[in-house]
């Protein structure tokens, strides 16, 4: 007989409890806390997202200020071998006078 009372007791709590997370509205201080669980959840959303966008544009920064870089490295990179160029040419120019200047050495201590 307890048994049966137990029984009657446990389903009679539980169909209270479905017909409370059913159709009907929840208790005042349930909503509350469901209301602001969920404004702290977008505000730590809202929070994540406006950190994200720093380091997003922190990045593209360091990325604009790399790629400057890069391009003066580039430009000090041509402006050195065009001044490579310019010093084989002297050589190369001063070598050819050298050799001629020798040349007509050696044909002028030649006996005739």
């Amino acid at each position: 007989m307890f048994k049966a009372l137990f029984i009657i007791l446990l389903v009679t709590m539980a169909g209270e409890t479905l017909a409370q997370t059913g159709d009907a509205p929840l208790p005042l201080d349930v909503a509350q806390k469901r209301s602001r669980y969920a404004r702290d959840q977008v505000i730590a959303a809202e929070s994540k997202v406006q950190a994200a966008d720093r380091k997003a544009k922190s990045a593209q920064k360091r990325a604009d200020e790399a790629k400057t870089d890069a391009e003066k490295a580039e430009k000090n990179l041509q402006d050195a071998q065009a001044e490579l160029a310019k010093a084989r040419e002297r050589h190369d120019q001063a070598y050819r006078e050298l050799k001629r200047a020798h040349d007509a050495l050696q044909e002028s201590n030649k006996p005739h």
